[in-house]
């Protein structure tokens, strides 16, 4: 009997190594590890003991995935089958017993099939593929003055899974930024709101280029801002877009529609010029900023911008501590409100 499980033991091994993605290199070393795909000239694994592993095609000697791959061919055209890599650098995909190669200078990425069939698949659900993070504070003073702060801030991205090959599609920003703000001492009472919002639907038309739309509301008690009214679009660009690091610029043109507390309704034409930056600092904290800026073309010399920056450091799970400054200046406001309007932050976070 103990020979018998010895034997089984022997063969569920030998069955789990036979299975194995194993790449050999030039100087002799096998790297057995789950194959993730080929792309930039390497070959990228993932083990749970070496983690990801990327090694440059041109020290593989053989290379053989287990489970299918599709190929994507630079004119778009897929091959889906067994993989294996020749000693001439080509490679042989295999399906239905039949064996075809394929230059190693016609492939433009290898994936699983089914990594690359997930890929494929876009919803119409408006509520689904948001990526982002939201968080809540609260501040409770008891004294002298009696204060509460509460504020809200959510900053949200949704664009469909990129597709192996560049494809033009949309993508949606959605930020939100609230601030209230209440104090009493012997018995006055002084109440503060702000509140920011803004959709921005990009187009990219390829890569790195997109052009974009933009709906802004704003109401800022302590600039004396009622309500503000943003419409424009124009064009931007990804600048850096990588693992760790995404920056983009942008620029394009605004119809601004607001109103002051005891003012009437004003429009104006104004410019916008603004940068995004995200950078994932270490694995468990990261920086994002960005700043928007509105020289007035109908009231030159008058102008306004907003800039917000957060640090986020992950506690546990999905959950972050989030600390964060928010400016909202404006160079023109109303008798006895002040410029600049800024708002230091911390609270616990969410990631989605």
């Amino acid at each position: 009997m103990k020979h018998f499980l010895c034997t089984c033991v022997a063969l569920m091994l030998t069955v789990g190594l036979a299975r194995a993605d194993v790449a050999t290199l030039k100087n002799g070393d096998h790297v057995t590890a789950a194959f993730v795909d080929v792309k930039d000239g390497k070959l990228d694994l993932h083990s749970d003991t070496l983690g990801d592993v990327s090694i440059p095609l041109a020290q593989v000697v053989s290379f053989s995935a287990d489970k299918p791959v599709t190929v994507v061919q630079k004119n778009n055209q897929t091959v889906e089958g067994q993989l294996a890599l020749q000693p001439s650098g080509d490679w042989q995909v295999t399906a239905n017993g039949k064996a075809q190669t394929i230059a190693a200078s016609n492939v433009a990425l290898i994936m699983s099939t089914d990594a690359y069939q997930k890929t494929q698949v876009s919803t119409m659900n408006p509520l689904k593929e948001w990526k982002g993070t939201a968080s809540l504070g609260y501040a409770l003073q008891r004294g002298n003055q009696d204060t509460n702060n509460f504020t809200t801030t959510i900053n949200a991205v949704r664009e469909r899974p990129a597709e192996p090959i560049f494809e033009p599609h949309w993508r949606t920003n959605f930020d939100l930024m609230t601030l209230l703000s209440n104090s009493e001492q012997d018995d006055v009472f002084v109440i503060s709101h702000t509140l920011s919002t803004d959709v921005r639907p990009q187009y990219l038309f390829t890569a790195s280029n997109f052009v974009f739309g933009l709906v802004q509301f704003d109401h800022i008690s302590t600039q004396g801002l009622f309500w503000r009214q943003t419409y424009g679009g124009g064009y931007g660009r990804d600048v850096i877009k990588n693992s760790r690091t995404t920056f983009s610029i942008l620029g394009g043109m605004t119809f601004v529609h607001e109103k002051f507390f005891g003012g009437t309704w004003d429009q104006s034409g104004q410019v916008l010029i603004g940068e995004k930056l995200g950078y994932q600092i270490s694995k468990r904290v990261r920086l994002d900023h960005d700043v928007n800026f509105y020289p007035n073309l109908s009231n030159t010399g008058q102008y306004r911008f907003d800039t917000a920056t957060t640090i986020s450091a992950k506690l546990a799970g999905k959950f972050s501590l989030n600390s964060g400054v928010i400016d909202l200046y404006l160079s023109n406001p109303p008798a006895g409100n002040k410029k600049n309007d800024v708002t230091f932050t911390t609270g616990v976070g969410y990631t989605f």
